[in-house]
């Protein structure tokens, strides 16, 4: 998916302010606190500014000729330090996550698509694939339950309780689904809650999901819905 960006445009929002240019009327300059006896000066955050002191704190870039800019804790910054500075960063490769950017997400955890990949055989994951998020490390599924026997085998050795690795190795790992994924597999379920193979396939190709996972979502949905409508039906016939 797109990252979403959500959390830059929400920073953007706050701090970004318009920078407007306006005849100098004796005032003074925030930075510099002198006089501002250029033709004209800058507005930026209800404050008067030299077009020379207008410039990033990072980068020292100027901004006189930008539009905006982006005014935080005193401090001015253009919109590539401050997406840098304040932007969400890859759980793997800790870079700033640019709003063009695809990103996968797990849990609270974001990552640029090519990061995504199982930390065991370097594997990069796929939309709809089974993986864990383990001690923050990423396992597809097949490395996951080899990591899972393997503590087994070391329990064995130390007579841990039998039953309790057995439900530990066999504990499955959850597929997880984005939400334009559901939005497709909803839609697609208010057509038809049973389509056939034919149609599997395509709302397969359509999500990014296996024909197996896709087929179990209509399953476990249908049986949710015949629940649902079997509850109502006694509760109208109790009145």
């Amino acid at each position: 998916m797109l990252a979403e960006d959500r959390e830059l445009q929400s920073l953007e929002a706050t701090d970004q302010v318009s920078v407007s240019v306006m005849k100098t009327e004796q005032e003074h300059c925030y930075v510099c606190d002198q006089l501002i006896t250029d033709r004209f000066l800058l507005k930026v955050n209800g404050q008067s500014w030299h077009a020379h002191c207008l410039k990033c704190c990072v980068c020292q870039a100027l901004l006189d000729r930008h539009p905006s800019c982006f005014f935080r804790d005193d401090n001015v910054y253009c919109r590539t330090d401050y997406t840098r500075v304040f932007g969400a960063k890859c759980s793997k490769c800790s870079r700033t996550i640019q709003s063009t950017d695809w990103v996968r997400r797990a849990r609270d955890q974001v990552y640029h698509l090519a990061c995504f990949a199982c930390d065991s055989c370097k594997r990069q994951l796929s939309t709809g694939e089974e993986f864990a998020l383990y001690d923050n490390r990423v396992l597809c599924k097949t490395h996951y339950l080899e990591f899972l026997e393997g503590n087994n085998g070391s329990n064995d050795e130390s007579g841990g309780d039998q039953e309790c690795q057995q439900k530990t190795k066999t504990k499955r790992v959850r597929t997880t689904f984005t939400e334009e994924q559901l939005q497709v597999l909803q839609a697609n379920f208010n057509l038809d809650s049973n389509p056939d193979g034919q149609d599997l396939e395509r709302i397969a190709q359509i999500t990014g999901l296996s024909k197996r996972v896709t087929q179990v979502w209509f399953q476990n949905s249908r049986a949710r819905q015949k629940k649902y409508l079997s509850n109502q039906a006694k509760k109208t016939g109790c009145k």
